[in-house]
């Protein structure tokens, strides 16, 4: 047994620990291993725990592993009510991933959400390294317009996400005209 798996298993053992802190130094140590095999594990505790710093810690895992797999149930979570009050670490770890598909979605977090739901999400998408059609430029530009009608106290942020969303659109056009 290599060392490499002589950890593994020694952290996949202290999941199942009752020490609350144990086992989110384990989830940590998971994801900072690299190993993918802890991918299932880790999205099996992410999905079961009620414990918002293990949910978290589990997430925070599965963000350094970069495994898709672990994308739609974090997504997930962020949507179930249970997590209303506990959604920045799980929003936080969306960055770990390509969540162009979610561009809408995480539009809404940001018009939505409390302050630090809001600028973690903001933050996401700001991470998302792909270009934006004018459909979904649109649909999400719109979204913002209609929610700075109504909301004042965001203002600011809102106002940034239009220019970072024509932003994206821009640059698509701007490799498009390269290509052509």
């Amino acid at each position: 047994m290599t060392l490499s798996s002589t950890h593994y298993q020694k952290y996949v053992d202290q999941l199942h620990s009752h020490n609350r802190d144990l086992v989110i130094k384990a989830a940590h140590a998971l994801g900072d291993l690299g190993d993918r095999r802890a991918v299932p594990i880790l999205i099996e505790m992410l999905q079961k725990t009620n414990q918002p710093a293990i949910r978290n810690a589990a997430a925070v895992g599965l963000r350094e592993l970069g495994d898709e797999r672990a994308l739609n149930p974090i997504v997930s979570l962020i949507n179930d009510p249970i997590t209303e009050s506990n959604r920045g670490t799980l929003i936080y770890a969306l960055e770990g991933f390509n969540c162009r598909q979610f561009l809408p979605f995480l539009v809404e977090l940001v018009i939505t959400g409390n302050f630090e739901v809001s600028h973690q999400a903001f933050s996401v998408i700001e991470s998302i390294d792909v270009k934006i059609d004018s459909e979904t430029l649109n649909i999400c530009v719109q979204k913002v317009k209609n929610a700075l009608l109504e909301n004042d106290v965001k203002a600011d942020l809102l106002e940034d996400l239009i220019d970072l969303l024509h932003e994206m659109h821009a640059s698509m056009s701007n490799s498009d005209e390269l290509e052509d």
